[in-house]
């Protein structure tokens, strides 16, 4: 019987390359088009996996993801060759992962399995991130649930077990929504079920840049509400 439905956020509930191609643009910090913006993010996005890699593997200490934001932002300047970006400056392009746009059937989608499951965020953000963007996203949840509590990153398996296992929960008894199918891959080798939610405007143009292990979730969804239309978990 499924008792929580945890939610991936990057992707999953939220337009991140949208979201801060168009801040920061807003900001100003870089006087160049949008398609140099759109570059920058999606390389920023592409440091992700590899940093988060390092930290499981011990390679680096472990630090929260606003400071792998930092870091990974620093290798992506330089690789773009861009100068003259001051510290503050810095720091507030970090701190536009905290203001990120929710897909359209977030928010109502989130509501209505609220009804009749614990929800709860399953990220790699750090808790101080994710209130900061659930508040602005206006996305509820009964539990947060970040790497930053288990000191490790998904997809180790350690981040899964760990949140079902704080719910008193066994993982037969959890879900896991994700638009990546590397996180699922994951929920499902610690005994999770799975749902996938194709967002096919992610990556934008870039989508061929971030490959997907195969895998074949139990359910494939294009929007939350689809989830009234089957018989695979209880949505009225």
């Amino acid at each position: 019987m499924i008792r929580a439905i945890f939610f991936d956020i990057f992707g999953t509930l939220v337009d991140w390359r949208a979201s801060l191609i168009k801040n920061i643009s807003k900001s100003a910090i870089f006087h160049k088009n949008d398609s140099f913006i759109e570059k920058l993010v999606i390389n920023w996005r592409l440091e992700y996996q590899p940093i988060l890699s390092k930290v499981n593997k011990k390679k680096i200490p472990w630090m929260i993801l606003d400071d792998l934001h930092l870091i990974s932002l620093n290798t992506v300047l330089k690789k773009m060759e861009v100068q003259n970006i001051t510290k503050e400056q810095k720091k507030e392009l970090v701190f536009l992962w905290h203001k990120l746009e929710p897909w359209e059937d977030s928010i109502k989608g989130l509501k209505l399995l609220a009804r009749n499951y614990i929800t709860c965020s399953l990220s790699n953000g750090n808790i101080s991130l994710q209130k900061n963007l659930l508040k602005y996203a206006k996305l509820d949840f009964n539990f947060i649930f970040s790497a930053e509590n288990f000191k490790k990153y998904k997809p180790d398996l350690s981040v899964y077990l760990g949140a079902a296992n704080n719910l008193g929960l066994v993982p037969t008894e959890c879900v896991l929504v994700a638009s990546h199918k590397s996180d699922l891959l994951a929920a499902n080798q610690a005994g999770y079920n799975t749902i996938f939610i194709q967002r096919e405007n992610e990556y934008g143009d870039y989508s061929e840049k971030f490959k997907e292990k195969p895998f074949k979730p139990n359910f494939t969804i294009k929007s939350l509400e689809d989830l009234k239309k089957t018989n695979y978990l209880l949505v009225k």
